[in-house]
């Protein structure tokens, strides 16, 4: 009987490769509403390590499955499924997208025109980056924008987006490679905080503050950043990675009067509160994906040691590639 493997949590805790265990599987036959993908490549995001100490969308009883996305090809399709066919390219946010195969309705596929992996990163990546400047942070042409994390999957896409209303970017990142690779896509200002001082450079070159700022890192650097909103100024709290393998969400001291003398809002953004708006983005999205004007840039692991994350062993080592502040782009999992 022919088999897949998949990844499933089977110990509750933050540390990836303590959490997770490869089962074999038999390839399941699609019921008559239902339909059999390949999978070609799974993408990483920063919050695997949420679900895996089952911080949400999970009870934490194990062994539960694990990976927000995956992008592959129709394998085959029920006797009842209509306007999918053999060989199709498919995404999906099913959860369990650390498999090599899966099964799914027709509901919770969404057809894109190659099995290409520069889309796989329109899905979380895409969607909270154009849902979450629009809507959260209410950006419009002219915006001072500050985006933190800015080379990460979302980070890069959020650039891109902010760029595309009319905004004045400035990216915060870590390294010299990420500092060339932002003003690559279009940054207007980036700050290697790494090397510069983050309070002193915005301090000294944005006197009168920045309109929004996208805050990814959390903790400290939250703190740091509230002082220098404009008056009317919006912060968008999209997660707080700085404590992801440790306590989670990192706790974050406010002086109200910043807010209240500057009329600050400070705004938390979660992408499934928005579901209704995705059908609208995601098009938008993959269509300027096809005509060049989003840029995806995906992390295969290509410049680490041991090589490009290959089959789902590759899945922890991009889990732990993303979490050391050394990807750039879209950390993306080459399953076939």
């Amino acid at each position: 009987m022919a088999t897949f493997k998949k990844l499933q949590v089977t110990n509750v805790t933050a540390d990836f490769r303590k959490a997770t265990s490869i089962f074999e599987l038999p390839i399941p036959k699609p019921g008559s509403d239902q339909i059999l993908v390949k999978n070609h490549f799974s993408g990483v995001n920063a919050a695997d390590l949420n679900v895996t100490a089952a911080r949400y969308f999970t009870v934490g009883k194990v062994p539960f499955d694990i990976g927000f996305e995956s992008l592959g090809v129709v394998e085959a399709v029920g006797e009842d499924v209509t306007g999918f066919k053999v060989g199709q390219a498919v995404m999906s946010c099913s959860g369990a997208g650390y498999s090599e195969y899966q099964l799914a309705e027709a509901k919770e596929l969404i057809p894109i025109p190659a099995a290409d992996p520069k889309y796989i990163s329109v899905m979380v990546c895409g969607l909270s980056a154009a849902i979450g400047l629009d809507y959260a942070g209410n950006i419009k042409a002219g915006d001072k924008v500050l985006i933190t994390a800015a080379a990460g999957g979302t980070g890069h896409i959020a650039v891109q987006w902010a760029k595309s209303k009319g905004a004045y970017v400035i990216g915060t990142t870590s390294s010299a490679d990420k500092v060339t690779f932002l003003k690559g896509i279009g940054a207007d200002h980036v700050i290697n905080y790494k090397e510069e001082d983050l309070n002193a450079i915005l301090k000294r070159d944005y006197p009168d503050g920045v309109n929004v700022i996208w805050e990814t890192i959390g903790g400290k650097v939250t703190e740091t950043l509230i002082p220098h909103l404009a008056s009317f100024g919006r912060m968008i709290l999209i997660g707080g990675i700085a404590g992801y393998r440790t306590e989670g969400f990192p706790k974050i001291e406010i002086q109200p009067s910043v807010l209240l003398m500057n009329d600050i809002t400070l705004t938390g953004f979660f992408l499934l509160n928005h579901v209704d708006k995705f059908p609208v983005y995601l098009n938008e999205l993959i269509r300027d994906v096809d005509s060049g004007k989003l840029n995806i840039t995906n992390d295969f692991g290509e410049n680490t040691s041991d090589g490009i994350f290959s089959g789902l062993n590759g899945a922890v080592r991009g889990v732990e590639h993303l979490h050391s502040g050394k990807s750039i782009g879209k950390v993306t999992i080459k399953l076939c």
